[in-house]
């Protein structure tokens, strides 16, 4: 609304009624002056009026009825004069009332309304002057229209009706005179519009039309006379739904009522006349004793016959309209002729006549049937037979049972009723009852009870009994059972005991002794009592409604004997609809409370509580009492739904039960969410000291409490002697748990917190343990607690979670140096615990400086435990400052990394004569390839296991003096420091045996006591040396022997230990991987000196190892610096390949590994830079290891080919000087392709004539392809060597003696050759050309037999492409690809077709190819040349299948075909040429095997298909144009495709000629051929007739089916069935005339089963022989239960029941 215009929001406020809101809208929008302000004037005049107009009404009625209750009497001679007075005046005043109220709307004092205007219309509504719709609206009067729309819409009353429309009338007139026309004058609209002024009279007219009747005056209304029939208003005019609005139809309906109600009252007076005062059905006996006429005399007939001839003459011919009187009549006179032929001995042939079937309306159908059943007797199966024979919807077994039985009635409203009276006396019953057993607690209370009107009476006129009831008889009792054995058992339990048959007086049946006798209560109880067995469930759903009313002092019966006939029965059967339940009820209800018997209570409210919504507040009553009396009352409180009362009484009685009873329904209340907050914690506190008591019970051994009553007591008098129990059973939790129900000393509680927390502690329960530390409330209990288990010096486990727990729990209450001194020992033990337990002593004092501690690992070489201690450093350091940072751990890392990698001896050149010069002699390039490489092991077997294999004196052999003793070594008084040792540089032999060189595997060691250099065999003794710390240091074994004299020396066995541990020299592994130390041998202290002296005297014994250094870097937190690093180590290393000392191959691949890692650290990193920078140094260390290999002179460094282009600028310098053999190697070191240096270098030796040499070079970069048969011209290197020799001029080497003399001319022939062509060699002489040789031996060799068979058609030697092909047995793609594209493409086919014969005359050597080739065509669809191949094969069955091919192919219909039928003649020669081939050879040999073979009866059989097709197909085209057959599918079906093909050409057949007949001796002719499914096929035609609507045909095919003598007899049932399947697009007589040709009646079964026609198939069903008509009858059951007709449903099992018993009783009944 907030988008509209104010024309809109003012149109809507009027729309609404909200007038108040409208004039604010005029006001705010100033619209005063728009049309639309004049519509809020007029709409509210208009309510005004209304309401004016309906008080007027109302006086004018009332004036009415006053006016008939004071009506004067009329004279004979006419009216009376004060009657006539008063009628006028008071017609006065109507006319003068309604006049000021129509003057108030359309002639206002005050402003007048625009829209009432005259002319309004026109001068709104622009329009042209020709416009039919302008003279209507120059017809309408505004003033005139709205009085109009009062009289129609608003006036109730005739007489206001009368005098608004003739205001209207004056004010049309005076309108139309005011344009200069008349009212008279108006004509009707030549576009057939009716205008208003037309309307207004007709109006008018219709209004009069009583007025004019019968001559009388206007001011003599028929009202006054008192006749006619009453006025209405317009309204009700409208409402009147007349045929049209004429005075001719009203009259003409006026009059045939006037005839209805004439008709009517005859009949009312005919039924008036006195009858005989004896019964309905003596009446009719009487009449149906009277004559035929004189029952048709009878005035009742002749009434009723008048009554509905007027009726038939009120509906208008042709309108079908349900004849409601006709069906009452007929309905009567059914019932009459069924109660009189009843009572005849043959009703059958019985004709019946009343004349006055009305008198059967004196009593109900129902009376008058138990009439005849109980008091004539009449068989009840032949009265229901006679009511099912006219259709009578009345019920026999209803009758018997509302007669014989008492009634079960269902009342809501009694129900209701009674439901609140039942709560409310259940409810003040249990609460009486409760409130004796409990005191002072409350219960819910229950609502008062709602009074009702008089249930007192109404259960009093409910339950008083019928008069007298009729006897229950066996025959009726039997007939209930025939038809329903349920509802015969029902029938006998409501059979009254005490009601007695009234017998005024002995009939004829009872003095011939054929009248029946009553059933007795006995017997009535023993039939119930049978037919109770059969319904177990309904019985015990009896029994279940019966056990709570049935009190415990009766005697015990069986059910049927104490229902049966009893007062309560009805309360069983239909609860609280009997009137007498409420009484029943509550007295058994009573009689269980006060006997205390609370199941049956309880199940009383249960089964009749079902539909009562507060029926749970009686329950808990009845609950809450059983709980309180029985000694299992806690099983009462578990269904209590107040979970209030329900806690409070388990509360209340919880001491009086067990234990694990108290514990199980105080956990039931406390996990019910309706339990109040307090009350729920009242009830969990209760459970917390129940379960407590529990575990003290399971604590005590031998028992002490029997019972947790006794327990209880014993806790509140002695506690101490429970709680000295529990702590020494090491229960500190449930000590902490019943400290909370009793209290305990602090001291008491901080020991008892103490232990608790150590014992958690040892046992490794961390979580545990931190939640009893949570649990304790006071911080200083905590504290306090926490500290004195730190200060017992616990386990290092314990000592870590305790010192954790401080430092983050109470870190502002602990001092600086307590906090560094727990910071550090909780990192330290944190860094000890992830080391293995066994090793955990031996770095247990560096606890508290995880630093050193790490230092130590790493010296030790423990890699994988120093990764998990960095780990958790870094864990436990992250914004941590206690004295170092990660940078000093990796600054550790970083330093010791480099340690791994020192190389133990001192940087010196090689010396020269220890070099290997590279001969370089350039004029001997032609023997280059037998320059060798030498490999990095012969040169590391030449250089350092040279070295390391040098024997080392045994400590025998050095025990044993030589020919002259050695002078005794004397060390210097004090040993020497460090700078006055022996530098390494200075020697190169061990300065103690004198033997030893040093190398990389055999290091320097320092003497401590004397200084010297030694080697490792005469260092491997350790003693106490002054100045070296406490501990032993390493010594040389003549300063160790001198200071040890006295000692006794090792045993040779025990010194030949180590030795022969060192002289097994490690393998090339050893290096690689990190060696792992079995011992501790460098060893630190939390002494800073001596820490730095040993990092002094540290190195590590594998140094250099790779593998190391990267296993430590890796635990550094940068990977792009570790990479760095690893980088420079690489560089430093590569210093060192110069040195003598050096294994140069061991350093390259140190290197190569140094590099690899720190490539992966970059890729890790995601450093694409330094990748390109790490990829760079490892093709310079390959160049290295290259040089080094091959022992070339100078071996540049790594920061010495630094540049990019160095490694390939070496390379090209090799190559240039035409070292192609260290070019490739250096190539193929360095990543570049080498396959480029063979190339040129075997490239060279062929410019240079070298052939041979050629070959071998070409062999190291040419490949023979692995499939000589792919199709593909080889490799790109053999072309270019192809082209080469092609393309180059050499003079012809001819390797046969007669060429050793070629002729001047032969020669200069030869030089004048610009390339290798056929015409510049003369003939015969091309295949002894050298380089035509040379071309194919590389062709042979490195390629493809395509290439080869290529280079043969590109000289034109096609023969020797045909002859190669043959002798490799190449496939037949590469002659397809090769030699028969080619061919065909420059036109040469006939020549290779002539090639092929004269190389196999048979062509059987070509078979396959020739195969393939026609396989190649087929698939490019060349069928031409494909046709012609076949030709020349000879092979006529191909050539037949693809003049077929030219057949069918793209044609769209049969008229194309018909064109075409010259290629099936072609294709039958074709077959008749190969039959002659075939009886000719028929004694020689087999023919070809790639022609295509087919025995004679095959070749007959598709010559007779090919005739066959052309009659179809000249039949087809012949339909087609006709018109009678069209082309529906695409591809055209043709008899040349597969089955279902075949099968639609023989439809198509059929159904293409004018009619069936026309083509059916064709289509079968199709299906005998071809040995079709010819049901399938018929069925198939059959549907497409359907489909086409075509059910003649259908017939037509059936008959020429049977009658073509092949079909069996159920051939014509399938197709029909098969149709039958749309059987919603059939017609119905269509759809049953289908069924009826049906011959067998199964088949018919399944045909309405089909259609849904159940009923059908039932009839035709049960017509079967017994056996077969129980199956069929079975089908139908089945049918009706999946579509849910319930009714075909009940008929098949009725009829499936009858006919199981009708063997057993059939006998019987004969007898």
């Amino acid at each position: 609304m907030m988008f509209s215009t104010p024309e809109s929001l003012l149109a809507s406020c009027i729309l609404r009624g909200n007038f108040a809101e409208a004039h604010q809208v005029v006001l705010m929008f100033n619209l005063k002056s728009s049309p639309i302000a004049g519509e809020l004037m007029f709409v509210e005049r208009y309510q005004e009026v209304i309401q004016e107009l309906a008080r007027v009404e109302h006086k004018i009625e009332n004036q009415n009825s006053d006016g008939g209750n004071n009506t004067i009497r009329r004279t004979g001679s006419g009216r009376s004069t004060l009657q006539a007075i008063g009628s006028a005046a008071a017609a006065g005043m109507v006319f003068y009332s309604i006049s000021d109220v129509t003057e108030k709307l359309l002639s206002p004092s005050e402003d007048p309304i625009p829209t009432l205007q005259e002319d309004f219309w026109i001068n709104a509504t622009p329009m042209e002057t020709t416009t039919p719709l302008r003279e209507v609206l120059e017809d309408l009067s505004p003033p005139a229209m709205a009085a109009f729309d009062l009289a129609c819409c608003q006036c109730q009353l005739w007489k206001t009706c009368k005098q608004l429309l003739e205001t209207a009338e004056r004010r049309l007139s005076s309108s139309l005179e005011s344009r200069g026309r008349r009212l008279d004058q108006v004509v009707l609209n030549p576009d057939g519009m009716r205008g208003f002024p037309f309307v207004l009279q007709q109006i008018s007219k219709i209004l009069s039309y009583p007025l004019m009747q019968t001559g009388l005056a206007k001011s003599e209304t028929l009202e006054e006379r008192g006749g006619g029939a009453p006025r209405s208003s317009i309204s009700e005019l409208l409402q009147m739904c007349w045929p049209s609005l004429t005075e001719d139809c009203v009259a003409s309906h006026t009059s045939l009522s006037q005839q209805l109600e004439q008709a009517l009252q005859s009949l009312r007076e005919a039924l008036a006349l006195p009858e005989s005062k004896s019964t309905p059905l003596s009446c009719l006996v009487e009449q149906a004793a009277q004559k035929a006429p004189e029952a048709e005399a009878h005035p009742v007939h002749i009434q009723s016959q008048l009554l509905q001839k007027t009726l038939g003459r009120q509906t208008p011919a042709g309108h079908r309209q349900t004849d409601y009187v006709g069906a009452f009549f007929s309905y009567c006179s059914s019932l009459a002729a069924v109660l009189l032929r009843s009572l005849s001995s043959d009703p059958d042939h019985v004709e019946v006549r009343v004349g006055n079937p009305f008198v059967l309306l004196q009593q109900s159908s129902s009376q008058l049937v138990s009439h005849l059943l109980l008091e004539r007797q009449v068989p009840p199966d032949r009265l229901a037979a006679l009511l099912a024979q006219e259709h009578l919807n009345l019920s026999v077994p209803q009758v018997i049972v509302s007669c014989c039985c008492e009634p079960l009635t269902l009342c809501l409203s009694r129900q209701s009723q009674q439901a609140s009276s039942l709560l409310t006396h259940l409810g003040m019953l249990a609460r009486e009852h409760a409130s004796h057993l409990l005191d002072g607690l409350p219960l819910s209370t229950l609502g008062s009870p709602r009074p009702s009107e008089n249930p007192s009476a109404e259960r009093k006129s409910h339950s008083s009994p019928k008069d007298s009831l009729p006897a229950f008889t066996a025959s009726a009792l039997a007939f209930l059972k025939s038809r329903s054995k349920i509802l015969a058992m029902v029938a006998c339990l409501r059979t009254s005991r005490g009601t007695k048959v009234s017998k005024p007086g002995l009939s004829w049946k009872e003095l011939r002794g054929r009248r029946e006798a009553p059933l007795t209560a006995e017997k009535v109880a023993q039939e119930c009592e049978h037919l109770l067995e059969q319904f177990p469930v309904f019985e015990a759903a009896l029994l279940a409604n019966w056990e709570p009313l049935q009190q415990a002092s009766e005697p015990k019966q069986s059910l049927a004997a104490s229902l049966c006939g009893q007062a309560n029965l009805s309360t069983v059967l239909l609860g609280l609809h009997s009137s007498l339940a409420l009484d029943i009820l509550t007295e058994a209800f009573e009689g269980a409370l006060v006997a205390r018997d609370w199941p049956r209570a309880l199940q009383l409210i249960d089964v009749y509580g079902q539909d009562l919504d507060d029926l749970s507040i009686v329950q808990d009553s009845v609950l809450t009492c059983a709980a309180v009396c029985d000694k299992e009352g806690w099983q009462y409180l578990f269904p209590v739904k107040d979970a209030s009362l329900r806690s409070q009484l388990a509360l209340r009685f919880v001491d009086k039960w067990p234990l694990e009873s108290c514990l199980e329904i105080l956990a039931y209340c406390v996990s019910d969410m309706a339990v109040q907050e307090e009350l729920k914690s009242e009830l969990q506190r209760k459970l917390m000291e129940l379960r407590v008591y529990q575990k003290i019970l399971g604590l005590q051994d031998p028992p002490v409490w029997c019972d947790w009553q006794t327990l209880r007591s014993c806790c509140a008098e002695d506690p101490s002697a429970v709680m000295d129990m529990m702590l020494d059973s090491q229960e500190y939790e449930l000590c902490e748990e019943w400290g909370r129900l009793y209290p305990i000393p602090r001291e008491h509680l901080v020991s008892l917190h103490h232990k608790h927390l150590l014992h958690l502690l040892e046992r490794s329960e961390h979580d545990k343990a931190l939640q009893l530390l949570q649990r304790i409330p006071d911080p200083t209990m905590c504290l306090e607690v926490t500290e004195r288990s730190l200060d017992q010096h616990p386990s290092l486990a314990t000592s870590h979670f305790l010192a954790n727990y401080l430092t983050s729990h109470f870190y502002g209450e602990l001092t600086t140096d307590r906090h560094r001194e727990i910071q550090a020992l909780y990192m330290g033990s944190k860094v000890l615990l992830t080391l293995p337990e066994q090793h955990r002593a031996s770095y247990a004092r560096l606890s508290s400086s995880p630093l050193l501690m790490l230092e130590q690992l790493l010296m030790n070489m423990k890699v994988d435990w120093a990764t998990t201690a960095v780990q958790t450093l870094h864990q436990l350091l992250a914004g941590q400052d206690i004295g170092f940072t990660l940078d000093e751990v990796d600054s550790l890392l970083s330093r010791y990394a480099g340690k791994a990698l020192d190389l133990p001896y001192p940087l010196r050149e090689k010396r020269s004569d220890s070099m290997i010069h590279l001969q370089e002699p350039v004029h001997q390039a032609s023997d280059s390839e037998t320059l060798s490489r030498s490999s990095s092991a012969e040169f590391s077997a030449a250089a350092a296991p040279g070295s390391a294999l040098v024997r080392s004196p045994s400590p025998k052999e050095r025990a044993f003096p030589q020919t002259q003793p050695p002078v005794e070594f004397v060390p210097p008084e004090t040993p020497p420091a460090r700078d006055q040792w022996v530098p390494d540089e200075t020697e190169s032999v061990c300065m103690v045996c004198c033997r030893e060189h040093f190398t990389m595997f055999n290091r320097r060691h320092h003497c401590r006591r004397c200084g010297r250099l030694v080697c490792g065999s005469c260092s491997t003794k350790k003693m106490v040396v002054e100045g070296f710390r406490e501990n032993p240091t390493r010594v040389c074994d003549q300063c160790y022997s001198y200071y040890n004299k006295d000692t006794p020396e090792e045993s040779p066995c025990q010194s030949e230990v180590p030795d022969s541990a060192k002289n097994e020299s490690p393998p090339y592994s050893a290096v690689v991987r990190v060696p792992k130390a079995t011992e501790v041998e460098w060893i630190l202290s939390l002494s800073e000196e001596e820490n730095e002296l040993v990092r002094s005297e540290f190195y590590y014994e594998q140094a250099p190892s790779a593998s190391l250094c990267i296993a430590i870097l890796n635990l550094h937190r940068d990977s792009i610096a570790c990479g760095h690093q690893l980088i420079e180590h690489c560089c430093r290393l590569s210093r060192g390949l110069t040195n003598p000392e050096v294994d140069a191959g061991l350093l390259i691949d140190i290197m190569k590994q140094l590099l690899f890692s720190a490539k992966m650290m970059f890729v890790k990193a995601g450093q694409s830079q330094d990748l390109a920078l790490c990829d760079s140094y490892i093709s310079k260390v390959d160049v290295l290891h290259l040089l080094v290999a091959a022992a070339y002179r100078h071996v540049p460094s790594l920061d010495q080919i630094l540049q990019p282009a160095a490694v390939t600028r070496l390379r090209n310098q090799l190559l240039e000087a035409e070292y192609y053999q260290l070019g490739v190697e250096v190539s193929t070191k360095t990543g570049l392709d080498s396959t480029g240096a063979w190339h040129a270098w075997g490239m060279a030796c062929l410019k240079a004539g070298n052939l041979t040499v050629a070959r071998e070079k070409f062999t190291r970069c040419l490949k023979p392809p692995l499939d000589l048969n792919q199709l593909s011209h080889g490799s790109r290197l053999v072309q270019d060597v192809v082209e080469y020799l092609e393309s180059t001029v050499r003079p012809l080497v001819s390797l046969q003696d007669d060429d050793y003399f070629a002729t001047l001319r032969e020669l200069e022939a030869t030089l004048r050759t610009q390339s290798l062509l056929l015409e510049a060699i003369p003939e015969g002489k091309i295949m002894n050309n050298t380089y035509y040789q040379e071309c194919l031996f590389y062709l042979h060799n490195y390629s493809t037999n395509l290439a080869i068979i290529s280079f043969y058609m590109r000289h034109n030697c096609l023969r020797e492409a045909l002859l190669h092909l043959l002798n490799k047995e190449s496939p037949p793609e590469v002659f397809i690809e090769g030699i028969f594209q080619p061919s065909y493409k420059s036109g040469k086919l006939h020549t290779l077709e002539n090639l092929l014969e004269s190389i196999d005359p048979t062509l059987e050597s070509w078979g396959a190819h020739l195969i393939a080739a026609c396989q190649h065509l087929q698939k490019n669809s060349y069928y031409h040349i494909l046709y012609e191949l076949q030709q020349f094969m000879k092979d006529q069955v191909r050539a037949a299948m693809t003049c077929i091919r030219f057949f069918s192919h793209k044609a769209k219909s049969y008229t194309e075909l018909g064109e075409k039928l010259s290629w099936l003649l072609k294709a039958k020669d074709h077959l008749k040429i190969y039959l002659q081939e075939t009886s000719r050879s028929s004694g020689r040999k087999k023919a070809t095997f790639f022609r295509k073979k087919m025995t004679a009866a095959d070749v007959s059989r598709h010559m007779n298909t090919l005739q066959l097709q052309m009659e179809v197909t000249r039949f087809l085209h012949r339909c087609e144009s006709a018109g009678t057959s069209q082309v529906t599918t695409l591809p055209l079906p043709t008899l040349f495709g597969n089955n279902h093909m075949k099968m639609e050409v023989a439809c198509k057949v059929m159904l293409g000629g004018k009619n069936v007949e026309d083509g059916f001796g064709i289509a079968f002719r199709v299906l005998q051929d071809f040995q079709l499914d010819a049901a399938a096929t018929y069925c198939r035609a059959a549907r497409q007739l359907v489909e086409r609507e075509k059910y003649g045909e259908i017939r037509q095919l059936l008959k020429c089916v049977s009658e073509s003598g092949m079909a069996a007899k159920s051939d014509g049932d399938t197709i029909l069935l098969n149709c039958l399947e749309a059987f919603k697009r059939i017609p119905p007589q269509e759809l049953e005339g289908l069924i009826q040709a049906i011959h067998s009646d199964d088949n018919k079964v399944r045909a309405y089963l089909t259609c849904c026609k159940l009923r059908s198939a039932y009839l035709i069903a049960v017509k079967q022989e017994h056996s077969q008509a129980a199956a069929l009858v079975q089908q139908v059951q089945q049918a009706a239960k999946s579509s849910g007709d319930s009714v075909v449903q009940d008929i098949c099992a009725q009829w499936l029941l009858t006919s199981h018993s009708r063997g057993a009783h059939g006998s019987g009944s004969r007898k």
